[in-house]
């Protein structure tokens, strides 16, 4: 995404479709047509510019339905937005001439992409707009990219948070390294200040209490996962885009693609479940591994139980979309389990985590 064109690094992937839908001009009145198989977040800034969501159907790969998009198209509608789901391309060719023949704007949604390629050319290049997530891909928690490779973003202005912002960007990051045992030098290092801050935290809080009753608390401003309108100019901290600009690419890449192909192999065949993506094509770099499971409210509570990382994309629909707009999006949502093949995953835990399904699998049937 860093080679797509012009970029402005914000917050959240989420804030990067709002400055997108801003700097087109899209607000009151306006159509922006979405996909069924969604999270809210992709809905939010949609409604915070004014503008109605129109939501499209799916097929069941993923790939985008042209046919039904075309059906929904009125004077109003400005925009469609297409997501490369779990890292996987859409087909951008025919996207582009689409909106193309019908004056929309392609915004191209690289919340899964933010490495790879399509005929060469990188994720991101071939919508008027395209976002990133930044912390989908690299050990931050908090970035997002808003990229063009046709229209100057030059003039978007962004700002710092400020210095608690940036500290908290860089704390939380290493925290989440030390939980999953990860950098062992600095987890050393950092014990006893991290001790400290987390004993004065506690003292804070306990004060608070002993003062009266509950106070509301604010949104974290690291860390919050939705859509906040306050945020829609904060930058990217400092840290994150460091780690971001500056992490071995083509490392990132061989080991998510190694780490697909270790779940692919070792979860291909067994009873009760089928990858989504049963096979990687060259230039994918997978966000995670998609797993379609037969039965899925029998075996998502045992693998939770077992501390299986999985989560599910789309399991809360824009509350305003009609249920039967989209079976394949209300099937999709339930089905498929996403997995991890994060980069710095080891072989212990990718073998763990099969056979954690396997056993699940085996032990419900």
């Amino acid at each position: 995404m860093l080679d797509a064109g012009s970029l402005r690094y914000v917050n959240r992937g989420c804030m990067a479709l709002g400055l997108a839908l801003e700097h087109a001009q899209i607000g009151d009145g306006d159509e922006v047509l979405l996909p069924a198989y969604h999270c809210i977040s992709m809905v939010e800034p949609v409604v915070w510019r004014g503008a109605r969501p129109v939501f499209y159907r799916i097929n069941a790969d993923t790939t985008i339905d042209l046919t039904d998009i075309e059906s929904r198209i009125t004077s109003r509608t400005r925009a469609l937005l297409a997501p490369h789901y779990f890292g996987f391309p859409q087909d951008v060719q025919g996207i582009r001439r689409f909106c193309d023949a019908h004056r929309l704007l392609f915004i191209e949604d690289c919340a899964h992409a933010f490495f790879g390629a399509i005929d060469g050319k990188p994720f991101g290049s071939f919508g008027d707009y395209a976002i990133a997530s930044a912390w989908k891909f690299f050990p931050v928690c908090d970035g997002g990219l808003l990229v063009s490779a046709g229209r100057d973003l030059s003039r978007i202005e962004t700002r710092s948070a400020g210095l608690r912002f940036e500290a908290k960007a860089m704390i939380n990051a290493l925290e989440y390294a030390f939980e999953y045992r990860r950098l062992p030098v600095a987890r050393l290092l950092f014990k006893v200040p991290l001790m400290l801050k987390d004993f004065l935290l506690r003292r804070a809080r306990q004060a608070l209490a002993d003062d009266g009753p509950p106070r509301p608390q604010a949104a974290e401003d690291v860390g919050d996962w939705g859509f906040d309108a306050a945020l829609i100019r904060q930058k990217m901290s400092l840290f994150s885009r460091c780690v971001t600009t500056r992490a071995a690419r083509r490392r990132i890449g061989k080991r998510r693609r190694a780490n697909y192909a270790r779940l692919l192999q070792g979860l291909s065949g067994v009873a009760g479940c089928r990858p989504l993506f049963p096979t990687l094509p060259e230039q994918v770099v997978p966000h995670v591994f998609p797993l379609v499971m037969e039965e899925p409210e029998r075996i998502f509570g045992p693998l939770k139980r077992r501390g299986v990382p999985i989560i599910r994309f789309g399991e809360y629909p824009w509350p305003d979309m009609p249920a039967e707009l989209c079976p394949v999006s209300r099937d999709l949502s339930r089905q498929v389990f996403q997995f991890p093949c994060h980069q710095e995953l080891q072989l212990p835990e990718l073998d763990w985590m099969i056979d954690s399904v396997r056993q699940t699998l085996h032990a419900v049937r």
